[in-house]
């Protein structure tokens, strides 16, 4: 026998044994040995083959569809418990999750178990943040919790005694999960899920007061009555709520708390004492804790989670109360309050509690104050926007009414061109949340408070509207329908991120309304600039995560309306929607009003021609920027020439120059960002690069189809490195560099290069790995082009002018440069110090570190060249001084102050 029959009969024999010992039927188990046997064949699977298994094993029952005895009735999933399978195949739930994406990834799945696992591995963050909040809280009520597990009892008749701390903190968990259960859309949405937490605590501590158990309950807790001590103490016929009291000790929202006790919670409480589920006083839903009611209830409890577990295939959340957490969830120790950070950071940054700071927009972003939590993040998100929402209604203000009456809006044009289209909208947000088997309640609150957000954003768009152009009529932004539901939309974003919905998450927005992501990123800057004083930076820093997730890949997939634009003119290049950088238009924002995104259509032509749209290309979230423009032309070949400035672009294209200026912003700073990380600092070799992926977006325009930037971006890096290669100046990277240095880039994915679109057969899609992209379709379209770089073709004066990294001095060893006379720059503050200055005159002051006097020398000098700025102590008072003589140097300044707030 050789020794490739023998290594087949082992895992073949292990296969079968795991498939005994968890009762897989038949089908299950050769859709998984034949899963196994083909990626094994295909690809060199490291490490244990035991973990390689129990992916096989698990894709193989939760897409597997068991008939029951009833006829009709099918059960998904084999009845198979992950946790078990992962204790049989001896691998962390941790390292589960790591598997499994390659796995999906060698198998090619379908994007929707890739959601289903995307959503499993995002519940088990949420779950592990909310079991580190429970433990604390849970002491603050009850003491006496031990380290000691729960005694089990004996099959010999027992005296029945009054339930342990240990055993109560076991059951108030299991009745948790189990109610959590019950919310089946929702159950990893942050907020709602820690505020039913709340409920829980509530719940139990009711029960355990009114049971006198005042050997368990913490007589040092704020919530017991002040004279609970006391002798004369006579106890009340209705427990205290203490949501108010957990609220204040642990991040929550008092209101919220209470909504979803009396909505949601309370609900399912009932349903399970009339289904038997918990016995008790079913009236009061008290006595759960009576001895002979106890230990039933922990039995009833534990059979229908197990239960639940089995029927959806998720893992089992009991395992943080065992011995053996360390091993069954793959942390360092059990959870404990400094284990989140490790948890958390094994997920992709989608699901990440707090998420990175997106590249681009740093600037919106106010100074983060002390380090937050998860759930205290998510709370101070909602906080902010309830508290910028207090006395708001859902309809138009008196303010908005009186701006309205002053243009000229009638009654009846204000009701059928804004009210009822918002109503219209609202009803399909319900819609949405009713899917998700919200309550009525909360389906109400959610809703009033995105139409609440819609009419102050709204209004806050139209004043400066207004401002800008008062000759404009209001009623040319009234007729634009799609304008304002934009608007709704991107409010109801805010909200959704607000409340942590991770099941409504973007873009799952643009399908409640039936938006397209090349319509929804224009109104993402108008509604920052609206918010960004009032929200918290979280939001803030969401959005700016969504307008790159359009940028980078939503805004080309094959339905865009971006191809229709395409069909009519060609892909311009980024010198001519790109205004150079310079110091003088930084901290200016962009006179481009909301009609120039927006602009009126005649009547004839609205339905045909909607979002066709007359822009003059304005100012990005991402990019600030003068409106003037300076453009080059291209060759026949693709390359960029100089050309006579002011050439003004056609009309009927400046909506595609708005977009292909924050396109080429966020490239150049994706690009920037990842040559740093490679170490490619040759400003020659990065204009290579550049042009390489300008000429790929503007001449193979395809390539972009239903793929990404950053898939792009990270072949122009490959190719370039690779045909500028020579023995004196040695810069090729391979693959496995740039995917190294990709990964650790903030939001980046691995499905990125690992699920490359390849070709479209007969509506079925191909899909492979970067390399395979690169060689079958990148090589074919790019090969000509990228040898114009080497050897005798060379042609350095064909290279397009590498646009500046706007806002961002990261990039440049020498600094953003902010003046020319004097010479001002500025740099990112590092833990080294700065290099010895060239000359005497080179002045320094880092911000922190330096002395008083090194910033008051540089001031002089200042004041030498410009006038107006003769001595200074803080920032702010540079910039004001500096008004009074150099306009120029004061907007330079105030650059720097923005770009400090940002850090």
């Amino acid at each position: 026998m050789s020794n490739q029959e023998e290594s087949d009969e082992n895992w073949i024999a292990a296969m079968d044994n795991l498939c005994s010992q968890l009762n897989v039927d038949p089908g299950a188990t050769k859709k998984s040995k034949d899963s196994f046997a083909e990626i094994k064949r295909n690809f060199s699977l490291e490490g244990d083959s035991l973990h390689w298994m129990a992916c096989a094993l698990y894709v193989a029952c939760r897409t597997s569809i068991t008939p029951t005895v009833e006829s009709g009735k099918a059960v998904k999933g084999n009845c198979v418990s992950l946790t078990r399978l992962l204790r049989l195949c001896n691998i962390s739930l941790i390292q589960f999750f790591t598997k499994i994406k390659n796995w999906m990834d060698m198998t090619l799945m379908p994007s929707d178990f890739k959601d289903k696992i995307s959503r499993l591995e995002h519940k088990f963050a949420v779950s592990t943040i909310l079991f580190r909040k429970f433990q604390p809280l849970f002491q603050e009520i009850f003491m006496g919790l031990t380290n000691e597990p729960v005694k089990t009892k004996s099959s010999k008749k027992h005296k029945l005694q009054p339930c342990s701390t240990n055993a109560l903190f076991n059951f108030t968990w299991c009745l948790y999960i189990s109610v959590k259960g019950e919310f089946h859309n929702s159950a990893d949405d942050l907020v709602d899920m820690y505020h039913l937490l709340l409920s829980c605590l509530d719940f139990m501590y009711a029960n355990a007061f009114m049971a006198d158990r005042r050997d368990i309950l913490n007589p040092n807790f704020r919530g017991l009555p002040s004279d609970w001590s006391e002798d004369d103490y006579e106890q009340p016929n209705h427990p205290p709520c203490i949501i108010s009291v957990l609220c204040e000790l642990k991040d929550g929202l008092a209101v919220q708390a209470r909504t979803m006790k009396d909505y949601s919670w309370n609900r399912v409480i009932k349903s399970f004492f009339e289904k038997g589920i918990l016995n008790g006083d079913s009236e009061d839903h008290l006595g759960i804790l009576d001895i002979g009611n106890f230990d039933v209830n922990v039995k009833s409890l534990n059979n229908l989670y197990e239960t639940y577990v089995l029927s959806v295939g998720e893992f089992d959340e009991r395992i943080f109360l065992g011995d053996h957490a360390q091993e069954h969830i793959g942390t360092i120790k059990k959870v404990s309050d400094t284990e989140i950070s490790q948890v958390i950071a094994n997920f992709g940054p989608s699901n990440k509690g707090c998420p990175d700071t997106p590249l681009t927009g740093r600037r919106y972003l106010g100074r983060r104050a002390e380090e937050l939590t998860p759930v205290s993040e998510a709370n101070n998100s909602l906080a902010r926007l309830a508290s910028f929402l207090r006395q708001s209604k859902p309809q138009p203000s008196a303010c908005l009414m009186k701006l309205f009456a002053e243009c000229g809006v009638s009654d009846e044009t204000i009701t059928k061109k804004v009210i009822e289209p918002c109503n219209t909208w609202m009803e399909q947000f319900a819609e949405s949340l009713l899917d998700n088997q919200c309550s009525s309640e909360t389906i109400a609150y959610r809703c009033n408070m995105v139409t609440c957000l819609y009419y102050k954003v709204f209004e806050h768009i139209l004043r400066e509207e207004h401002r800008k152009k008062p000759q404009v009529s209001l009623q040319v932004l009234l007729s634009q329908e799609t304008y304002q539901l934009t608007v709704y939309a991107c409010c109801t974003e805010v909200v959704l991120h607000s409340y942590g919905v991770h099941s409504l998450r973007f873009p799952r927005v643009l399908q409640i309304y039936n938006l397209s992501a090349f319509h929804f990123y224009k109104i993402i800057e108008l509604v920052v600039k609206a918010v960004v004083e009032k929200l918290s930076r979280d939001v803030i820093k969401h959005l700016n995560a969504v307008e790159e997730q359009v940028l980078e890949s939503l805004v080309w997939t094959a339905d865009s309306p971006l191809w229709d634009q395409l069909d009519n003119t060609s892909v311009p290049p980024s010198a001519k929607v790109t205004i150079p950088e310079s110091p003088l238009r930084r901290g200016i924002h962009s006179p481009m009003s909301t009609v120039d995104r927006y602009p009126p259509l005649m009547a004839d032509q609205a339905k045909k021609q909607l979002f066709k749209d007359n822009v003059k290309p304005g100012q990005s979230l991402l990019v600030q920027t003068n409106t003037k423009n300076e453009s080059s032309p291209t060759s026949s070949n693709g390359e960029i020439t100089p050309k006579t400035p002011n050439t003004t672009p056609k009309k009927n294209n400046n909506s595609l120059m708005l977009f292909f200026r924050k396109f080429y912003s966020l490239a150049v700073v994706r690009m920037n960002d990842l040559c740093m990380r490679l170490r490619l600092t040759d400003d020659e070799l990065k204009r290579k690069i550049w042009t390489c992926l300008e000429y790929s977006i503007m001449h193979q325009t395809q390539l972009m189809m239903d793929r990404h930037l950053d898939q792009i971006l990270m072949c122009a890096v490959y190719v370039i490195c690779k045909v500028s290669n020579s023995p004196s100046n040695q810069v090729e990277r391979t693959f496995t560099d740039i995917m190294r240095c990709y990964r650790a880039r903030p939001l980046a994915d691995n499905h990125v290069y690992r699920s490359v679109l390849i070709s479209t057969k007969e509506g079925s899609p191909e899909r492979g790995d970067l390399i395979n992209f690169y060689n079958r379709v990148y090589v074919q379209c790019m090969q000509n082009f990228a040898l114009r770089f080497t050897g005798r073709n060379r042609d350095e004066s064909s290279l397009s002018p590498l646009p500046a990294a706007r806002g961002d001095a990261t990039y440049s060893p020498g600094g953003q440069r902010v003046s020319g006379a004097p010479q001002l720059s500025v740099k990112t503050l590092t833990a080294s110090p700065p290099p010895p200055p060239p000359h005497k005159h080179h002045l320094t002051y880092r911000f922190s570190r330096s002395p008083a006097k090194d910033l008051h020398a540089i001031n002089t000098l200042v004041s030498c060249e410009v006038g107006g700025l003769k001595r200074v102590s803080e920032t702010e008072e540079v910039v004001k001084r500096a008004r009074c003589g150099s306009a120029g140097v004061a907007r330079k300044l105030q650059g720097l102050v923005s770009d400090r707030q940002a850090l």
